[in-house]
């Protein structure tokens, strides 16, 4: 059986190398310097070939950019889980990588465990969704999540990308009260970054919304 394969796309040499040789043993490994060589070299691969692959894309690089490489990809109708990597994505950016269908976020710099784990995550879970039967796979569920109203409310305004002032006039409450709400978001959920924050707004907006009528 063919290893589980893994596409690097990053432009950082030292990053895109130790990458490299941190995943080869595991996986099988591919790496280009930009989106347009990953591109250029597409035909090498076989994505209805049934090996697992995972693409390691990184956000902001010179020429085509990640989220310009993600929306190629849909139009070339490739189905393959992207695992951003970037060190200064601002939150507009990150939104619409998730929107693009981006499965993770990493923020660098990062450690190798860290990308390990990330990928074995995202393989196993696609595995489980492939050996579950149609009829049985879970649609999307609420959750219990432990804020109030008002903190849905700030949570699902930051998640979409408004600022904090912006939240503040859009609810009619101060900016120090805002900070207030985000501070409580980030003991209460362990949302410490921006890409936490956004990434949890994503999988859970059905939730955070249904606190809104209680």
């Amino acid at each position: 059986m063919s290893k589980t394969r893994i596409i690097i796309v990053e432009d950082e040499s030292s990053v895109r190398d130790s990458l490299s040789s941190w995943l080869s043993e595991e996986y099988d490994v591919s790496g280009f310097d930009s989106a347009e060589a990953f591109l250029n070299a597409i035909n090498d691969f076989e994505f209805e070939d049934d090996v697992p692959t995972c693409l390691l894309l990184d956000f902001q690089m010179p020429g085509m950019n990640g989220v310009e490489l993600q929306a190629n990809l849909k139009l070339m109708n490739i189905q393959c889980p992207i695992i951003f990597m970037s060190g200064n994505a601002v939150q507009a950016d990150i939104i619409n990588a998730w929107q693009g269908g981006a499965v993770n976020f990493l923020l660098k710099p990062f450690a190798g465990p860290q990308v390990s784990t990330a990928i074995e995550k995202l393989f196993e879970h696609n595995q489980h969704q492939k050996l579950m039967p149609t009829a049985i796979q879970p649609s999307m569920h609420l959750i219990d999540i432990p804020i109030s109203p008002r903190e849905a409310e700030v949570l699902l305004l930051l998640g979409s990308g408004e600022r904090q002032h912006e939240v503040a006039e859009k609810l009619g409450i101060t900016l120090r009260t805002v900070k207030m709400h985000r501070a409580s978001l980030k003991n209460k959920l362990k949302l410490n970054t921006l890409v936490e924050l956004t990434q949890y707004c994503h999988e859970n907006k059905p939730s955070i919304q249904k606190l809104l009528h209680n």
